[in-house]
Parts: C-alpha cells; sequence; structure tokens
C-alpha cells in the first residue's frame, strides 16, 4: 500500500468499473458530463479514450467565490472553428465545471487513442478529504512509472512531469471537479504519446480566444508522453497497476461492468448535441442543456 497520510475512516467500499475502451467524440463529450447524464448509485470508476487525435476545448464555467454561483461565460471560438489553416483538425468543445481559475479565455488539450482518461466517482470529501485523495493517486501513479524507470515530478498543483534532456515535459493530468450532491469526481489523464504538431498549430494560430498555453515556443518542450523516455510501457499493464493501487488505498472492491443500452443512448445523444448545436460548440452558451448541479 502506498504510504501517505491517507484518506481516514474509508469503509471498504464496491466501486463499478466501466471499462469503455476506444470511444466515438459523442461519447468522449458525453462522459466529461457523466453525472449531468446518467444517475450515479453507487461510486464508479470510468475508463475511455477517444478513436482519433482531436483538439477539446473548455473553459468552464468558473466558480466566482465574490458572487457565490458558477459563472457562465460566453467564449467564442469562430475564428478557430472556421479558420482553413485548422480545417482538418478535428475539433470539440466539453463541459467541464472549474474550481481552479487561470488567466486565460480557453483551456485546450490534445487527445487521442494513447491519451487514456479515468474518472472516479466517490461520496463526500471535504478540502482536506480531497487533498488526501489527490495525494493517495499522485503516489500510486509516482510508483507504477518509477517501475518503468521513469521519475515523475509534481507539476503546478497536480500534474506531473518527466525531465527528458533537462526540459520537465507535463504527462499526466489530475484534477478534481464538483459533482451532483454527496459525491466527488476526480479524474487522471495519461498520456502515452503527445501529438505536439497539432498543438503547435492550434498556438500559433491568430485567434481572438487567449489560449491557455506554456511559454514555449514549441509544445513538445513543455509536454509530452511517457513513451518518449520508455517505449515498452504496456498501457494494459500501468491500468492494471493503477486500478490495484486505487482499491487497496481508497479501500474500493472492483465491481467490472458495462453501460446498459438506456445509458449509451443518453451518453451518446448528450455527446451528439455538444459536438452539433452551434450555439454550444462556437459561443459556450449552455441555456439549452440541462445541468444537474
Amino acid at each position: 500500500m502506498i504510504q501517505t497520510n491517507g484518506v481516514k475512516n474509508i469503509m471498504k467500499t464496491d466501486i463499478r468499473y466501466l471499462d469503455l475502451g476506444e470511444v466515438s467524440p459523442e461519447m468522449y463529450l458525453g462522459l466529461w458530463e457523466y453525472d449531468n447524464v446518467i444517475d450515479i448509485k453507487k461510486p464508479t470508476l470510468i475508463k475511455w479514450f477517444v478513436d482519433r487525435t482531436l483538439i477539446s476545448f473548455s473553459q468552464g464555467p468558473r466558480w466566482d467565490e465574490k458572487l457565490k454561483k458558477w459563472r457562465y461565460d460566453i467564449v467564442d471560438l469562430s475564428d478557430i472553428y472556421n479558420s482553413n489553416e485548422l480545417s482538418d483538425i478535428y475539433k470539440v468543445r466539453l463541459y467541464e465545471k472549474l474550481e481552479i481559475q487561470y488567466s486565460a479565455d480557453m483551456s485546450y488539450y490534445i487527445e487521442g487513442p494513447d491519451v487514456i482518461n479515468y474518472a472516479i466517482f466517490c461520496k463526500g470529501y471535504d478540502f482536506e478529504g480531497r487533498k488526501q485523495i489527490n495525494e493517495v493517486l499522485r503516489e500510486v501513479i509516482k510508483k507504477i512509472f518509477k517501475e518503468e524507470g521513469i521519475e515523475l515530478q509534481l507539476l503546478r498543483i497536480n500534474d506531473l512531469s518527466f525531465k527528458d534532456d533537462g526540459k520537465l515535459k507535463k504527462c499526466i493530468s489530475l484534477s478534481y471537479r464538483p459533482s451532483i450532491p454527496e459525491y466527488s469526481n476526480f479524474t487522471v489523464s495519461f498520456t502515452y504519446k503527445f501529438d505536439s504538431e497539432v498543438a503547435n498549430r492550434v498556438r500559433k494560430f491568430k485567434s481572438k480566444v487567449r489560449l491557455k498555453k506554456f511559454h514555449v515556443d514549441d509544445i513538445s518542450n513543455a509536454v509530452g508522453g511517457v513513451w518518449e523516455i520508455n517505449s515498452t510501457i504496456d498501457k494494459m499493464g500501468v491500468e492494471f497497476k493503477y486500478i490495484d493501487g486505487i482499491c487497496k488505498n481508497l479501500n474500493f472492491i472492483i465491481k467490472n461492468d458495462s453501460l446498459s443500452d438506456k445509458e449509451e443512448l443518453k451518453l451518446f445523444e448528450r455527446g451528439n448535441r455538444r459536438l452539433t448545436e452551434k450555439e454550444w460548440y462556437l459561443h459556450g452558451n449552455n441555456e439549452n442543456f440541462e445541468i444537474r448541479y
């Protein structure tokens, strides 16, 4: 078991494990707001990766501490979506609540078959408990990759990086998102191979939108995939160790499951709306979407 300060007084709990493997862009978008679409009745762990390289935009909504409410910013992505320069890059805009503010209009991520996403929905946890769970997740991941010959370092608040030729490169993202009442959502993304060419093209495009980005000329100097250090790392082996580490340290008993036909349809329909409704993907107008929390 990973030695940390621990999340105290956790009783053994069953956790539903959904290994969805490769998914379409519609399912990818739906899964990022799983708790807006699916009735969560027990702790749930989901794994997925998208079936193609794409750029995923997100800007919130953001928590406004002064107003004590979620603030929805309307950020127009029309110039990026309508650009001939970027017409061959698949683009999506996901819905993701943020607690932490950043000094940009929009964040973006490069996703693809070699970027594996996990989401854990579990009950409770105050601020201190969330810090402890993030610590557990970080330590589990660091231990796994140390066994593969990669020393991961903490980058900023939660992200993990490796050192390559003197440069620290982000390869793993960890984040917390508020969820439905009584639940917390912890997400982790493992990057095995990073498409820096796509990322650089978007970064260099002269948009009116201020994108969140590293202060480097070439993004490959700040972001990478773990296969750059060890190309023999087996994704399935890492998955097994990660899930085993989570369960041992957070007292979960894994219960393999699959989406019901009804659940799958709901997620696909939500993702398809995010993908095709212009008011959403161009402008971020969320008025026509049911949001539970």
